[in-house]
């Protein structure tokens, strides 16, 4: 470490331990939870990748409801028991009812990450990203 900065390591330190004694008191958001579960799981990028890909993104509802009567052969742990079972469910209802199950479930998932995710079809991109961009957050795109 260049010695010059030497100095400012206590005061460095005294203000990541503030943040870390402050932020000890803020209930984690539900939705910040969850994705820190699904990072955790060793199945959960597996599932949620799959949930987004072939559940949310394919056009056809029987499609997407076959797609999710496969994943709900394997929920994983990291989704609260109310969710596992809806994802049950809706594996074994989708394929009957597609036009119902699919939409419910891409609702739930939009109400679970919508604020980490943006729908990128050109009817909503451009409003989000300008909704995004109006309090001056800077975006990462992928």
């Amino acid at each position: 470490m260049d010695d010059e900065l030497l100095h400012l390591v206590p005061d460095v330190e005294a203000l990541v331990r503030r943040w870390l004694d402050e932020a000890a008191d803020v209930p984690p958001d539900r939705g910040a939870a969850l994705l820190a579960g699904l990072l955790h799981d060793p199945d959960g990028l597996r599932f949620a990748v799959g949930f987004i890909d072939r559940v949310v993104r394919p056009e056809d509802p029987a499609a997407a409801a076959r797609a999710l009567a496969d994943l709900s052969r394997q929920v994983p742990g990291f989704l609260p028991w109310p969710l596992r079972s809806a994802v049950r469910a809706g594996g074994i209802a989708g394929p009957v009812a597609p036009d119902l199950v699919v939409p419910a479930a891409r609702r739930v998932l939009r109400a679970l990450v919508g604020h980490l995710v943006v729908d990128a079809s050109d009817a909503r991109l451009g409003t989000a990203l300008a909704r995004l961009r109006r309090d001056g957050v800077a975006l990462n795109l992928n």
